[in-house]
């Protein structure tokens, strides 16, 4: 009876983390989080029922549920994404890993630690979010890479349009990294500034007819 309420104890922890991951639109949600610590939380009961039918000397109630660390990390890359530079998927990863420790909690009886990793999760997950889009907000640096066919005395020119068409003061920036590629000429626009002033200086760039390519580093 104790095996199965930690079961079910797994099941329902794991299924808050994948219901907030859900909510976010996120592929890896409620079912696979659920299944996630349920089969954690099964490999640490298995672990410690094959420890206890062995010599004393021989058995290890950590062989098992071991695996599980890093035999979950296959699943975890799974829904990491990269793309034109940009990395996404990584907090869900976290999260399917977190719900695999709080299914191995659930099966060792370790309820309080597994409630309480799960209300330090969710609260990360779901709180720390406004934190995050507040520091997303400030002014940063942002790489651009810009290929252009035109002359290349025209980029300042270029850039300088650009910048001023932006809202507000000309943010700061700096242009490094010249090169030529396939003949045709690039460089690397640093620029100190939000993300919404960013994304207007890019479609800036990407009107001009000496432009051919900008893109996110």
């Amino acid at each position: 009876m104790s095996a199965m309420i930690s079961l079910l104890i797994a099941s329902f922890l794991g299924s808050l983390l994948g219901l907030e991951r859900e909510s976010e639109g996120k592929a890896a949600g409620l079912r696979t989080h659920l299944l996630v610590a349920l089969g954690a939380a099964l490999a640490t009961q298995l672990s410690l029922q094959v420890a206890g039918q062995g010599a004393p000397s021989f058995g290890d109630p950590g062989r098992i549920a071991a695996q599980v660390v890093s035999g979950i990390g296959f699943i975890g890359a799974g829904v990491i994404l990269q793309s034109r530079g940009s990395i996404r998927g990584l907090t869900t990863a976290a999260t399917l890993w977190v719900a695999a420790m709080i299914g191995m909690a659930a099966g060792m009886d370790a309820y309080v630690q597994a409630g309480a990793v799960t209300l330090i999760s969710l609260v990360a997950l779901r709180g720390l979010s406004r934190l995050d889009v507040y520091f997303q907000d400030q002014a940063r640096w942002h790489v651009l890479e810009i290929t252009w066919t035109g002359s290349p005395e025209h980029l300042d020119r270029v850039v300088e349009k650009a910048l001023s068409d932006a809202d507000g003061p000309p943010p700061a920036h700096s242009v490094e990294g010249v090169f030529v590629r396939e003949g045709e000429v690039g460089c690397r626009l640093r620029i100190r500034s939000r993300k919404e002033a960013v994304s207007q200086v890019i479609l800036t760039l990407g009107q001009a007819p000496e432009v051919k390519e900008v893109r996110t580093l």
